[in-house]
């Protein structure tokens, strides 16, 4: 069974094919856009994440011809209404640092109490023979850092996990894999698949 990873991000695909191979999906090979010449970019114009993932993956789908695997995550911090939400990566012009930086800024002054965030994403993936979906959505809970800390992208290095008293960043892959919406995604898709689920 081959899948495309729908993103041109390496720390993504990475991370699907370590996700794949934790859950002993030997029988499955992914396959990177970069794989089959494909450098599109698709603009993330929906408003929530099942739309945009649900976007991405029927549009390298029916580009390549592979059923494809997308995704999308949104960070929502609760002191701010939930701000960035769904425009995470869009919301400021700059770098996943200067991102960083201009939420700690915001947050100054704000309590240990009501500092809580989550990762909130989902997995889809759409078949372009049988023009169906399947997707899951699932939620990972933490607490804003006073500071940035190194290690991971996106917000890893100021989302804080009590469990593992760790920034996201500090995870291991085995860690992230137990409460990222990414590896909780692929379990429930594997399972899926395993009882006989198809697409």
């Amino acid at each position: 069974m081959k899948f495309l990873v729908g993103t041109n991000n390496k720390n993504k695909f990475e991370q699907f094919k370590f996700i794949f191979a934790y859950y002993g999906a030997d029988n499955i090979q992914l396959v990177s856009l970069a794989e089959l010449g494909i450098t599109d970019d698709v603009e993330e114009d929906k408003n929530t994440l099942l739309g945009n993932a649900r976007k991405k993956a029927k549009f390298f789908a029916e580009k390549s011809g592979l059923t494809t695997i997308a995704d999308d995550t949104g960070f929502f911090v609760e002191a701010l209404d939930g701000f960035p939400g769904i425009k995470a990566k869009r919301w400021l012009k700059g770098t996943e640092r200067d991102r960083n930086l201009a939420i700690l800024e915001k947050m100054e002054g704000v309590p240990e109490e009501k500092r809580g965030c989550r990762y909130r994403g989902v997995v889809a993936v759409y078949n372009p023979q049988s023009k169906k979906f399947w997707q899951a959505e699932n939620d990972c809970e933490g607490v804003i850092t006073k500071e940035l800390y190194p290690g991971g992208f996106g917000y890893d290095g100021i989302f804080y996990i009590p469990h593992f008293r760790k920034t996201y960043g500090q995870l291991t892959e085995e860690e992230k894999i137990s409460i990222n919406f990414r590896g909780r995604g692929v379990k429930e898709f594997l399972d899926f698949l395993q009882k006989g689920g198809t697409l």
